[in-house]
């Protein structure tokens, strides 16, 4: 059952990050940020074998920087209306 949420989740995500391409410039990177982030922590729920009782999920801090430069990136191909 868990693998069904996961991949819903991962669904949810990808039509969010077609409605952030859309969003004014200034709004669209901290959008597009915040939807990497949170994929990234649903991936480590997933790592975690979907055990969020016993084990954090998180995405460690240098991954968290490391993602801002490509959020940016990917902020940036979008068309502008």
């Amino acid at each position: 059952m868990s693998l069904i949420q996961i991949q819903r989740a991962r669904d949810y995500f990808k039509e969010a990050e077609a409605g952030a391409l859309k969003l004014d410039d200034d709004a669209r990177w901290p959008v597009m940020s915040a939807l990497i982030l949170y994929a990234q922590i649903l991936d480590a729920i997933e790592a975690n074998d979907y055990n969020n009782f016993d084990r954090r999920a998180f995405v460690p801090k240098y991954k968290k920087l490391l993602t801002l430069p490509y959020a940016k990136l990917k902020a940036s191909t979008a068309v502008s209306s």
